[in-house]
């Protein structure tokens, strides 16, 4: 009875090795199909990791001065240092206003007696942001002479920074781990459905299900061939970030390739439950943005879940991108180990996978029917 049951398992691995070995052998052909695999996430990386990885400059900025003291020339200094701005001088604080509502300035900064005045333009959070906080270290850098005139400095208190985490990370390192995840998520679903959705239109799906394979070997033997292709394009990112952009790797290597084999899995079972719901691959460009952007909005990638408004934020953690984005981000620049982020990150993951294997195994069976 072992012997029978240890043929029928052995037989079965032997069936779903055959259909992922006949997809890859099938991938290989497709040259074309090769190049996007390889080039589309290249080019990906490159265009946003070098959009974050650059500082603010050209901002344009208008200078009133309404009183000149030493705090004022302070600010004046080191608006006037920094390469981000390029300063206008102008008479008035109307006219200030009047620019940046036509948009020819960014901001201005109005020097006064009793105030100094920021007028900004709220569109721009990054901007505004930026003229801020070189407005608040003139700020400080003149309250600190100006304390360090007086004779007696017995009383002043020292102020001191203490960082946790990331003291000197830049944009690109924050948002590296996520675009890893965005990366590996976007292209392994999408390569997956117009993979399945070919196969159905060449008639090659309904040709092997008449064959002995059973329906969980059949998805199983495409899982196994595009996790091949999906572990080669993730090496290609992961290289990228951290090569090519710094980013730094403070966790285990494991930990990282074990987020990625489970988003891989979970993003080709989706991919595979998605090839139902179309019949060209123009419908699954058209789906495609529709079920991974408002992950990718949602997930923490590009701005903390906590910025996300309370009535939206559960569907965030609904996301299976919201926990690889966040494990990513605790292995990569934290240094959390495996077991820091076996719950919720790694169950999440799980879970997204066997959902969506049972979902993409069902629909076929029903299909069939």
């Amino acid at each position: 009875m072992k012997m029978v049951q240890t043929g029928e398992v052995s037989q079965s691995l032997y069936r779903i090795w055959s259909v992922g070995l006949r997809v890859i052998r099938q991938t290989k052909r497709d040259r074309r199909t090769i190049v996007a695999l390889i080039i589309n996430p290249i080019i990906l990386m490159l265009l946003i990791g070098y959009a974050f990885s650059g500082t603010f400059t050209g901002i344009n900025l208008g200078i009133v001065e309404l009183y000149s003291g030493p705090v004022q020339e302070s600010v004046v200094n080191h608006l006037q240092a920094s390469d981000t701005f390029s300063i206008t001088y102008l008479a008035s604080e109307s006219e200030a206003r009047k620019l940046i509502s036509e948009g020819r300035i960014d901001g201005a900064v109005v020097l006064g007696n009793n105030a100094i005045s920021l007028i900004l333009d709220g569109t721009s959070p990054q901007v505004a942001g930026t003229i801020t906080t070189v407005v608040q270290t003139g700020l400080q850098a003149a309250a600190a002479q100006i304390l360090g005139s007086l004779p007696i400095r017995s009383g002043l208190p020292a102020v001191n920074t203490y960082y946790v985490y990331g003291y000197d990370l830049e944009v690109k390192d924050s948002v590296g781990p996520a675009l890893l995840a965005v990366t590996i998520f976007f292209f392994t679903s999408l390569n997956t459905t117009i993979g399945f959705l070919r196969e159905r239109l060449q008639g090659t799906l309904e040709k092997v299900l008449v064959s002995p394979l059973d329906r969980i070997e059949l998805v199983s033997g495409y899982i196994l061939a595009y996790m091949v292709l999906s572990t080669a394009q993730s090496a290609i990112t992961f290289v990228i970030l951290v090569v090519g952009f710094k980013v730094p790797i403070g966790g285990s290597l494991l930990a990282v390739l074990i987020i990625v084999l489970l988003l891989s899995a979970g993003s080709l079972s989706f991919g595979a439950f998605l090839s139902n719901f179309v019949t060209t691959e123009f419908q699954v460009m058209q789906l495609n943005p529709v079920v991974t952007f408002p992950q990718t909005i949602l997930s923490g990638a590009w701005v903390p879940i906590q910025s996300i408004p309370g009535w939206l934020r559960p569907l965030s953690y609904i996301f299976p991108l919201t926990y690889a984005c966040d494990a990513l981000k605790l292995t990569l620049l934290k240094g959390a180990s495996l077991a820091d982020i076996l719950y919720p990150d790694v169950t999440a993951l799980v879970i997204f996978f066997l959902v969506t294997f049972f979902m993409a195994t069902f629909m076929i069976k029903k299909e069939i029917a």
